[in-house]
């Protein structure tokens, strides 16, 4: 039972601090008039994105407290079963809001740093592939008992597909040509990268060895999700992208830390290194356990193992990327900070973000140790005051010192000039809360249906 709720312990954070940052987000892109029209629309998938995964993770969380109901013997009796959890209108509604979220991924490359699409009708040809997607795959996927999981996550490798010869481009033209600019490209690619890929980089070392095999055969057995034959190839060579994407990645940064001095950057690719060999020898001490579910019948983890699973792949996944995707926003010239009432609503969105993380930090160390919860309660409140005594100087760092892919991009390559109207943003929100709402009735009509029982 503590394995479990360690386990699950930042779901119902995660889902709120997604959504508050989303539709906060969604404010200040749509005053932000004056910014280029490929940054505020990647500022408004990013926007959306950011709902997306939070409503993603409220049927999370909706899911595992029905699961934790059934373990310790409270279930309500409409929730009798692992079955009658698992084909129910949570366990859709999450794969729908999944499925939504596959098509935003898809575009955002697209779209920046380097518009690929240089059109008026950008927005538009954008909206209609999100639509379109959405329109099959969250149907599809229910329809198919989520067999072919692994086939759809094809659409989430697309990023590397596009960012990674992006990021290989402006990172040549840095270090052998001198390019001005050029770091202000890369170093959005990575960000955008790691926004997008950074809970599954902390386990390179495994991709790269074939060793996350193991893992995908236990999850396969607990979930009770018999993937496809075509499902089950493409999972393991999306691991071995995965793997070699980060050192391709590792090694470029590397070498511009050899020759412009070390940054910020490699510091986050060199904890993420050393956390995907710690991975690596990890799951060598528990492989019987991972095996376990294969072979017989499943073990059950080290609770020293669940918490390291929660310190860097829950952190990673519910806490980083949220802050990945704000800095975006804030350091790369998408949000209009002077619009009225826009400097307001971004002091908000950095404070919760800091005192979120904070009280999410907190409470991980006191599952590790044996800490008061008046002395947590007060390194809590201490962080409070801190953090809104530093508010100003925490805002001016952020804001003062903003960065633009766009004007650098129009020094180096000759980009099209295009005008995109106010009223073909709004049409976008527009059709992004429509797929939304599509997702979310085709998850109740399937439960009302008895779908799968």
């Amino acid at each position: 039972m503590v394995q479990y709720e360690s386990l699950n312990e930042l779901l119902p954070v995660a889902s709120v601090v997604h959504i508050a940052l989303g539709a906060m987000a969604l404010v200040l892109m749509h005053r932000s008039r004056e910014r280029e029209w490929n940054e505020r629309f990647a500022g408004l998938i990013i926007s959306w994105m950011m709902v997306m995964l939070g409503i993603e993770y409220v049927f999370s969380t909706l899911i595992d407290y029905r699961v934790d109901q059934l373990i310790s013997g409270e279930q309500v009796a409409v929730f009798a079963t692992y079955d009658s959890i698992f084909y129910s209108w949570m366990t859709y509604g999450e794969s729908a809001m999944s499925s939504v979220l596959l098509s935003m991924v898809v575009i955002l490359p697209l779209i920046f740093p380097f518009p690929l699409i240089q059109k008026e009708s950008a927005l538009k040809i954008c909206a209609f592939f999100v639509i379109l997607i959405s329109m099959v795959l969250v149907p599809l996927d229910i329809f198919s008992k989520f067999s072919h999981n692994g086939a759809l996550g094809l659409l989430r490798w697309i990023g590397f597909f596009i960012w990674m010869p992006i990021y290989l481009r402006f990172l040549f033209g840095e270090m052998l040509y001198e390019e001005e600019g050029a770091r202000d490209v890369s170093s959005v690619t990575i960000l955008l990268l790691l926004g997008v890929y950074v809970q599954s980089w902390v386990f390179w070392l495994m991709h790269l060895t074939g060793l996350t095999s193991v893992y995908l055969s236990r999850w396969r057995v607990e979930d009770f999700v018999a993937q496809s034959f075509l499902s089950s190839s493409l999972d393991m060579v999306a691991v071995a992208i995965v793997g070699t994407t980060f050192i391709v990645l590792f090694i470029g940064e590397t070498w511009r830390a050899f020759s412009k001095g070390f940054g910020g950057m490699n510091v986050v690719l060199s904890l993420v290194f050393v956390v995907g060999v710690l991975w690596y020898l990890l799951t060598l001490v528990n492989y019987e356990t991972a095996e376990s579910c294969i072979l017989t019948t499943c073990q059950a983890w080290d609770e020293n193992f669940i918490d390291w699973y929660v310190f860097t792949y829950q952190v990673a996944k519910f806490l980083f990327v949220p802050l990945i995707f704000m800095f975006i926003l804030l350091n790369y010239n998408m949000i209009d900070t002077e619009a009225k009432g826009s400097q307001m609503i971004t002091r908000i969105m950095v404070l919760l973000l800091l005192l979120v993380a904070t009280s999410s930090l907190i409470e991980m160390i006191q599952i590790i140790l044996p800490i008061p919860e008046m002395i947590t309660s007060a390194l809590f409140a201490g962080g409070v005051v801190l953090f809104i005594g530093w508010e100003e100087r925490i805002m001016d760092q952020i804001i003062t010192k903003k960065s633009s892919a766009s004007e650098s991009l129009n020094k180096l390559v000759d980009l099209k000039k295009i005008t995109i109207g106010e009223s073909e943003f709004r049409f976008f929100s527009i059709s992004m809360a429509a797929v939304i709402g599509y997702a979310l009735l085709i998850a109740i009509l399937f439960d009302s249906m008895g779908m799968h029982l």
